[in-house]
């Protein structure tokens, strides 16, 4: 189970049924797999900060795309290149946000269908 690999999400009602619905809906195991790690890393941030994800705001986002620019590269210095060790790649940030995006329109409708 999802919330036994990555405890963040069941910590986080709204987003354990997020990804819920998502298996339900027959997504394949590596989508859902992305999306758990993708949203679990943002609710990390969330819990470190302390700010509710349900009630965040554009900045915290901003904040959590500032934190995937400016994290250490995995290989750190063996990476030889002129932003060698200097946060994530863009496509990368842009597979982190995917999963954050999806949840808040899940969030939105869900609130006001509710």
């Amino acid at each position: 189970m999802l919330t036994e690999k990555r405890p963040v999400l069941g910590r986080h009602e709204q987003a354990a049924t997020w990804l819920t619905i998502w298996t339900d809906l027959g997504r394949a195991p590596r989508t859902i797999d992305a999306y758990a790690r993708g949203l679990a890393e943002y609710l990390l941030m969330c819990e470190r900060e302390n700010v509710d994800p349900i009630a965040a705001n554009r900045a915290h986002i901003a904040f959590y795309v500032r934190e995937l620019t400016l994290r250490p590269h995995r290989r750190g210095a063996n990476v030889v290149s002129i932003d060698s060790g200097a946060g994530l790649a863009n496509a990368t940030i842009q597979q982190r946000l995917v999963p954050v995006r999806l949840f808040y329109d899940f969030l939105t409708d869900f609130g006001s269908s509710g």
